[in-house]
């Protein structure tokens, strides 16, 4: 009889150890995604001085790939003819404004995370999704380049999606 207690006290124990380290990786995405992504109430102007800002480290530089419109997809410049950069990008920066909220919304992804699982990069924007693996960017490719301006979106209705790796 003290054996089969023993073995529910075992199990209660792992239950509770199985629950705790739940909460531990749920607290972990919450921590990470608050030190990741920063959204502020911001007038057109506002917005439109933040893209400028952003854009003005690139100088002349056109993105690597363009969406127009349409969502047609043109690829400007091939990561395979980009020279290899004294520094590593190590994070992917998204800058996206949403005009009818007012909104625009800062999101740093650091390049390791886009290496676990995919070999592309596949990241969604709001309520729909900015597809990337479809741009066949390599994630591997982008860091070895270095800092570069990958997309700039302007949408009919005025919404702006800026991209770019640091």
């Amino acid at each position: 009889m003290s054996s089969a207690k023993t073995w529910f006290k075992i199990v209660l124990v792992l239950i509770f150890l199985g629950m705790l380290g739940m909460c531990a990786i749920a607290g972990a995405g919450v921590y990470f995604v608050s030190q990741h992504v920063d959204t502020q109430r911001v007038s057109s102007g506002g917005a439109l001085k933040q893209f400028d800002e952003a854009l003005a480290r690139f100088k002349d530089q056109r993105p690597i790939i363009e969406i127009d419109a349409d969502e047609n997809v043109r690829k400007v410049r091939d990561l395979a003819d980009l020279p290899t950069a004294p520094a590593r990008a190590t994070n992917l920066v998204v800058m996206a404004w949403d005009p009818d909220a007012g909104r625009i919304v800062n999101f740093t992804l650091p390049l390791w995370v886009l290496t676990m699982g995919q070999k592309k990069v596949d990241l969604g924007i709001g309520a729909e999704s900015l597809d990337l693996q479809r741009l066949n960017l390599d994630v591997k490719e982008i860091a070895r380049v270095g800092p570069q301006l990958v997309v700039d979106i302007l949408t009919r209705s005025g919404e702006r999606v800026l991209i770019w790796t640091e």
